[in-house]
């Protein structure tokens, strides 16, 4: 069931939980890959439209973007939806956004996609920048190496603008 289909929903809460599998692409260009993510709550009736409260998790892989390296990383998301039919979207060409307004999905068929939800939750939950350590040294632009493995070998890097003062003493 990695569609719920609201139309269950009206009489009374219908409850989910579900493993769908989110392709890494949906996590941005540093998501290697994901583990299948855990989404469960309950979907209920809630004046025009519905409410679904829950959680997502789950696991993936990311690349560092200092060092390149790859590290793993966990996310735990609450979810808080009110679901309306699109006929009760705002018809206008600029709308101004309220907090509220945020957590709002509008559907056209009677369904919500467990799967894209869960994409989307990963996608807010990976860091814009993903560090494999907040001390990451990252790589040598000249040869590539690791440098949270240790210094290369490349030799310090010297401006020859500033030469002439290299052999400066201040007098005395």
């Amino acid at each position: 069931m990695l569609r719920i289909d609201l139309t269950h929903a009206e009489t009374e809460p219908l409850e989910f939980e579900e493993r769908p599998v989110v392709p890494p692409a949906a996590g941005g260009v540093d998501v290697v890959s994901v583990a299948p993510v855990e989404i469960s709550g309950r979907v209920e009736r809630a004046g025009k439209g519905y409410l679904l409260e829950g959680e997502v998790g789950g696991s993936a892989r990311l690349r560092c973007a200092r060092c390149l390296g790859e590290f793993d990383f966990s996310f735990s998301e609450r979810l808080d939806l009110h679901l309306l039919p699109l006929t009760a979207a705002p018809q206008d060409d600029e709308t101004r956004l309220d907090r509220g307004d945020l957590e709002v999905r509008f559907y056209e068929e009677s369904q919500v996609d467990l799967v894209e939800l869960a994409a989307e939750q990963l996608a807010l939950a990976v860091p814009m920048k993903p560090l494999c350590a907040e001390s990451c040294r990252g790589i040598c632009p000249r040869c590539g190496a690791n440098l949270n493995q240790g210094a290369c070998s490349c030799p310090p890097e010297t401006d020859d603008r500033l030469a002439a003062l290299q052999d400066w003493r201040p007098s005395e």
